[in-house]
């Protein structure tokens, strides 16, 4: 009787889950409404570069050359990616042990002579501890911790494009 109650039990709440759109976050692939779309990108070989157009290509969009300006295809600048970091505490030795990334690019999103998306700034913010014991390692973690951060851009990136008003 119990094991039926709870089968009972875990199918509504599943019904319920699915009904309402939940999913997890990361787990269902971001699709755009553009088919074709230009990428003007002040550093096109850069990591984040890269990751950009690997979750365009997922998301079924064809990435076409910078053509002129009477194409009809929209048109998606990407400024550089600022990383900045500073120190928010200090430890009894007068160090700094606790750090702030923040990593922010401008977008700008545009058709024709039609703005879509205003220019505005996309960031990211971490704070990692910094193991004076353990440069190296503190070194690695910030490596981690910016690849983490710039997947993290090229997805709010991807959800800006999604919900764009064409």
């Amino acid at each position: 009787m119990i094991t039926v109650s709870r089968l009972l039990i875990l199918s509504c709440i599943s019904v319920i889950l699915s009904s309402c759109g939940f999913s997890l976050r990361g787990s269902d692939v971001l699709s755009s409404k553009f088919q074709v779309i230009q990428l003007d990108m002040e550093q096109p070989n850069s990591e984040f570069s890269r990751l950009l157009r690997r979750s365009l290509e997922v998301a079924d969009v064809t990435i076409e050359a910078l053509l002129p300006t009477n194409s009809d295809s929209p048109v998606l600048l990407v400024s550089n990616e600022r990383i900045v970091s500073r120190p928010i505490t200090v430890n009894p030795r007068a160090r700094a042990a606790q750090y702030e990334m923040r990593l922010s690019i401008n977008i700008a999103l545009g058709r024709a002579e039609k703005t879509l998306i205003p220019p505005e700034t996309l960031m990211v913010e971490r704070i990692y501890f910094e193991d004076i014991a353990n440069i190296a390692g503190t070194q690695e973690e910030v490596e981690i911790i910016t690849a983490e951060m710039r997947r993290e851009l090229v997805n709010q990136l991807m959800r800006r494009l999604e919900a764009v008003e064409t």
